[in-house]
Parts: structure tokens; sequence; C-alpha cells
């Protein structure tokens, strides 16, 4: 979902070209999911991937229907334009093993998570309605590409805790999943907001990917009501929140032919400014809280090369003495290829728990319930190159953990065009 900016300044840089890039292998610069597959050769496009220069652009709408529970019943429809470049610095200005990233997006809309109250937003794609600068970040590729180095504005949620068999779910939890969201400052490096940091991934082998982070404490001003709004357009480049430190450790392996990931990690926020964290039992102040992780996708089925089932299983903790959500887990399998003529198609479910700090409750247990969950039935339709349509249904007990607030059904559908 990381979008970007600026082709434009893709067309300022191909007057550098070298001749030597003549010699390379033609590139039309067209992304493998991309209408533009189906189109006329464009020349430019083309001119410019040879010059290292990529960009694309994409459009995702969706509608959402909340039929029962939840604060309100209704629907809605919210949307995202997403344009984005990526620089090789080695074809463009001969800096071996440098690249640029840049994206930005609009969101539009009203989401449907203001219909349901619930923790786990209903979309990964809601957001305050404004135009915004996402990433931006410089990458240092060294030891034949084993060592990366990333500084600059970086979503955290493109790097860690990521389950590639979660990713197809359209609930924002099974992506920066609701625990981190909940414990983090405003929410963390996770969409919509990104944080400065640097990232360092050392990938030794084909199998073993470590990586090490270290961000500005928070996205935005830690104590805005509203920090999305009060990091309007992504520009509020901040220093000097503290620190949040992520360190992952990620091994991939074969079983008999099937292919599966586990992940291990851990992320702890430092020197948080006072009164973001307070000890529920006392109400001191803390400055710092911390989690643990553990993530597995394993294919448990796999006929030729396009159908296959695959399973994750994601479980983190917090200290429940100062965070809000102290146990998260979500699970969920995926069926890819099995509709006749439609290889690319994919059908899943997933579930996701969140428990709500028993120390948090007992502060006042006639507001809180113990746990908000989410079960999501998903089908993903490949329509043509480019295009895709995702019927949606999910199902909240809790939303919220709010005593007062029903469980909620919501229907829905999303179509995702890429240029």
């Amino acid at each position: 979902m990381r979008s970007s900016i600026v082709p434009v300044l893709a067309l300022l840089s191909v007057a550098t070209v070298s001749a030597a890039h003549a010699e390379e292998k033609p590139d039309n610069g067209v992304p493998e999911f991309s209408i533009a597959q189906d189109m006329p050769f464009d020349a430019a496009r083309a001119s410019l991937a040879a010059s290292g220069i990529r960009y694309g652009l994409n459009y995702t709408g969706e509608y959402y229907d909340v039929t029962s529970g939840g604060l309100s019943r209704g629907s809605t429809y919210n949307g995202l334009i997403e344009v984005y470049t990526d620089i090789d610095l080695e074809r463009l200005l001969g800096w071996k093993g440098a690249a640029i990233h840049a994206n930005a997006f609009y969101v539009h809309g009203a989401g449907p998570t203001a219909k349901t109250g619930s923790l786990f937003a209903v979309s990964n794609l809601e957001g305050y309605e404004t135009f915004r600068l996402d990433e931006l970040w410089l990458e240092q590729s060294l030891l034949d590409d084993k060592l990366k180095v990333k500084i600059g504005s970086i979503a955290a949620d493109t790097m860690f805790f990521i389950s590639d068999t979660a990713a197809v779910f359209l609930n924002g939890t099974f992506g920066w999943p609701g625990i981190l969201a909940s414990n983090t400052v405003a929410g963390g490096p996770g969409y919509p907001l990104t944080s400065m940091g640097a990232v360092v991934t050392y990938a030794p082998n084909d199998n073993l990917t470590l990586m090490g982070a270290v961000f500005n404490g928070s996205p935005a001003d830690p104590f805005a009501a509203n920090p999305q709004k009060a990091n309007n357009h992504g520009t509020d480049f901040r220093f000097g929140d503290g620190e949040l430190m992520i360190l992952e450790g990620a091994y991939k392996y074969d079983l008999a032919g099937l292919g599966g990931t586990v992940k291990v990690g851990g992320w702890k926020q430092f020197n948080a400014p006072e009164g973001i964290y307070t000890d529920f039992r006392n109400g001191a102040f803390v400055n710092s809280d911390y989690g643990i992780y553990g993530i597995i996708d394993q294919t448990i089925y796999k006929e030729g090369d396009d159908k296959s089932v695959s399973v994750f299983g994601r479980v983190s903790g917090s200290p429940t003495d100062r965070s809000r959500m102290d146990f998260y887990f979500d699970t969920g399998i995926l069926f890819a290829g099995f509709v006749p003529g439609r290889a690319k198609d994919t059908f899943g479910a997933a579930f996701g728990w969140g428990q709500i700090s028993q120390d948090r409750v007992n502060t006042d247990p006639s507001a809180l319930r113990t746990y908000e969950s989410v079960l999501e039935l998903n089908y993903v339709a490949d329509l043509r190159n480019g295009v895709s349509l995702a019927p949606d249904f999910q199902y909240f007990w809790n939303p919220g953990a709010v005593a007062e607030v029903d469980h909620a059904a919501v229907w829905g559908a999303r179509l995702k065009i890429s240029y």
C-alpha cells in the first residue's frame, strides 16, 4: 500500500542518462500488476526505467455497510490515490548500491470504523482526509547486497511484524497489529503515519534475515488528540520524542516442498514524554513500554504453480501494568487457485483477538470489556492485469471493548486499479 510522489522528479532526471545504458537489457518500466501491461508500449516510461527511475499510480476505493451493532449503522465510501517512485542511483548517477524511494497518497471519504467503534480498523485504508507524504528514504546496499542501511522517513509496518499470508486481508489489524497501534506513542510508525529513523537489514544467506531499527518515538505530536491531523501532510519530520527500537529475525525453510517462514521480534519505547505511559495500578509515571512477538507463515498444500493453501499465526505480549492491550494473537487460512479458470483468485478467513490489560480494566471495570476480536472472510478476484475486486465480510465481538457497544457486522467490497 505504499504509494508515492511525483513522477515529475523522474522526468527531470532523464537527461542525465549515459550512452552506456543503451547497452543494458530493455526494461519497459511497468510494474508486474498494472493495467499498463496490456497497453501499447510507453517509450517514455521505458526510457525512465533504463535510467533507473520507476513510478506507478494506484487507485483503491471501497464501500462498507455496518448492518448491525457498533455505534451506528449505515454505509461509507473511502478511497486512496497513491503515487510512488523508486530511483536506482547506481543506474542514474553511478552511485553503487544506492536507491531512493518516495511515495505519497491522498486519502478521501469516511471509513466505517467510526461506526463500529472498534479498536481494530475495519479498513487498512482509513485515515484523516488529506494529501500526505508517506515514505521518503535513502538506502545503501553493501557486502554484495547482504547488508542494507535505510535512513529517512520510514513506515515500520512495511518491514516489521509482517505475515505475507495475512497481507491479503483488509482489516487493519492483520497488517500493523492492534497491540502495536494501541501501545506505541501516537499509534507508532504505521499507516498512515511514518517516523524518522534508520533500519539495518542483514541477510547472510537466502534463509536468514536480521533487522534492527531505531525510530523517533512518535510520528506526530505525542499529545495531539488526532495525531494524523497534527502531522497533516507527513512533513513534520520530528526528533526528540524518545526512541522506538524494533528488532526482528526471520528464517525461511522448506518442509517436503512446502515453504514456510518463522519470525521472532521485539520492540521497546524509550524515554517517552511524561504523561504518555502510567502505571495503571497507582497512576505513577513510567517512561517506556515494550513487547515481544512471533510469526509463522506456512504453506500446507501445493499443487502445480497456482494452487496452494497457506496458514499464518501471530502472537504478541506486552506488560499489563502500562499497556492498553497486553496480549494479542491472530490466525488465518488462505486458498489460492481453487476456482476453475481463475488461477490468481484467493479466498481466506482470518481471526484476530486483543486482550485489554487487566490492570487497565481494574481502573474502570464498568467501562471496559476484557477483549475485542474480529473475524474476516475475504475473496480477491483478479479481474485483469492491474484490476482486482475484493468482497469482504467482518464481524466484531466487543468493538472498542466498551460494554455498551453491541457486536457489529460489516459487509463491503474493495476495487483496486494499478497503473
